[in-house]
């Protein structure tokens, strides 16, 4: 089975990487870690600087880029914000995955023509269209960076 290889991953904050304690999820720092420079980016719906304060109070990498609800008019479902991200990172939608729990989130990143994994955390998710793949957990989702720098999902 071929690996499938995206230009940037995306990921989404509050109950994707941090909890609503604003503790880090099982595995975040060590995938975010794992992250090439400029490859990667948080994306939410909060407003940016209670963004960054999550980011520091779970103790995670800081991204090198976040596109929060300041950066946009219509937030999740709506795509803007994940065609944003793209463009800011200099990759096309269709070269980049969505990590997200929620399901606006989904809706965003499939509206956005993103490959995205849903993180049910012991939820059911019905995906109504797009291509979404469903993990139980954020330590389910592995990746490999290849050497240009690419990320291939495993």
């Amino acid at each position: 089975m071929a690996l499938e290889v995206f230009d940037a991953v995306l990921f989404d904050l509050f109950g994707t990487l941090v909890t609503d304690r604003a503790e880090a999820i099982e595995g975040a720092a060590e995938i975010l870690g794992t992250m090439p420079q400029g490859r990667w980016a948080i994306v939410t719906s909060c407003p940016r600087g209670l963004a960054e304060a999550l980011i520091r109070q779970a103790r995670l990498p800081a991204p090198p880029l976040i596109v929060s609800s300041d950066d946009v008019d219509r937030g999740k479902p709506a795509p803007d914000c994940y065609t944003l991200a793209a463009e800011r990172l200099g990759t096309s939608p269709e070269r980049c995955l969505v990590v997200e729990d929620s399901r606006q989130g989904v809706s965003a990143g499939v509206a956005a023509g993103m490959t995205v994994i849903a993180v049910a955390r012991g939820r059911s998710f019905a995906l109504e269209r797009g291509d979404v793949r469903v993990v139980q957990a954020l330590r389910d989702v592995q990746f490999e960076i290849q050497e240009n720098g690419a990320i291939a999902l495993r």
